[in-house]
């Protein structure tokens, strides 16, 4: 798209939009430039602000900001964002523990949903049940911003070589 389009559909965007869409407007164009300064892997992590890390058990967590853009209707996390959260966490913990011309995809997930994921957050942490060396098993867990369970999930992931560029 050329930059004189895209600045006349911003701008008749904003002129219409209402704090709500100018706020998650907002969201997204600092996620990017995040994401081109490199602090980002991916777009999805860039617009949704995730924080990562390593915890000490070996265990990895991501912390996921609640806000509009991964709502449903209803003003709660959308179930396809938690099984999200659920997969790239369990999944970014097996990428941990692979060497660097390996990575691993999600093979099959199983997702339980407990709760209605509301708050300022949800935190997922993942930990490895099985690690061989064609197939990881993993186990993760949601929880709101009050430590209550939300959701739990099971993934077995098959590991490949990564493929040249």
């Amino acid at each position: 798209m050329e930059e004189k389009q895209l600045l006349h559909k911003l701008n008749t965007f904003l002129e219409e939009s209402s704090e709500e869409e100018r706020t998650l407007l907002d969201i997204i164009v600092d996620g990017f430039t995040k994401k081109r300064r490199g602090d980002y892997k991916t777009y999805l992590d860039a617009m949704t602000h995730i924080e990562t890390r390593m915890l000490d058990s070996g265990e990895y967590e991501i912390v996921l900001p609640v806000q509009p853009l991964i709502e449903n209707p209803l003003k709660m996390v959308h179930g396809g964002m938690t099984a999200t959260l659920l997969d790239t966490t369990m999944g970014s913990l097996v990428n941990q523990s692979l060497p660097a011309d390996s990575t691993a995809l999600t093979a099959e997930m199983n997702v339980h949903y407990l709760k209605p994921g509301l708050g300022k957050h949800l935190r997922c942490v993942a930990s490895l049940t099985h690690k061989g060396k064609q197939l990881c098993v993993t186990e993760g867990k949601v929880y709101d911003q009050n430590g209550k369970l939300v959701a739990i999930a099971t993934a077995t992931f098959f590991i490949i070589t990564k493929p040249k560029k």
